[in-house]
């Protein structure tokens, strides 16, 4: 709908400097229009995202760049999303996948519940719960070991830290989606450490 009004706008511009309007009258319409088809699509990074990256700088400062993609659901059922953080790269890859974080807000910042190595995408949230918190998927293949859809339940403190040793989940298991197969990655870099001398 919005394209549609800034498409009549900028016609509606043209039209009228065709018929002989005036050029000051004109312009500013056609500006607006063109004003509003170049803003950009990607919004900036959203307060709670930048929290995520802070977290994610303070605790890998060796990884020299890190990227992630990430998902929002309230997992423990308190009224306050999780944050589910998938990691990529060198530092947080191997043959057989990457980390994925399961971060719960703690006062201004994170606490990690959960950081499972070996693990692929697509990442889903089950309708079933174990010690409070919902159930995960994540497919896991590569690295030797076997490939299928496997179940991370939380044991009262954490979710498992490899997903090749999680159980299958059961065929008939039935969730939402979280991050897709295809991720969307965004990219942060620690900052440069000046030497000391």
């Amino acid at each position: 709908m919005r394209f549609s009004h800034v498409l009549a706008g900028g016609l509606a511009a043209i039209a009228l400097s065709a018929c002989g309007a005036p050029a000051e009258e004109a312009e500013p319409a056609a500006q607006d229009a063109a004003d509003e088809m170049a803003a950009p699509t990607v919004p900036p990074p959203s307060d709670a995202e930048e929290d995520i990256r802070h977290f994610l700088l303070q605790e890998y400062p060796d990884a020299t760049s890190i990227s992630y993609d990430f998902a929002w659901s309230d997992l423990n059922g308190d009224g306050e999303d999780e944050a589910i953080v998938y990691l990529g790269g060198p530092y947080f890859c191997g043959t057989g996948g990457c980390n994925l974080l399961v971060l719960t807000p703690a006062g201004p910042m994170w606490r990690k519940v959960g950081d499972v190595s070996v693990s692929r995408t697509p990442v889903s949230v089950l309708e079933t719960s174990t010690s409070g918190w919902r159930d995960l998927t994540v497919a896991v293949s590569g690295g030797g070991g076997s490939s299928g859809t496997m179940i991370l339940k939380f044991d009262g403190e954490n979710y498992p830290s490899n997903a090749s040793t999680a159980p299958e989940a059961p065929a008939d298991a039935k969730g939402e989606e979280l991050l897709p197969e295809m991720l969307n990655l965004k990219t942060v870099e620690p900052m440069a450490v000046p030497p000391e001398g």
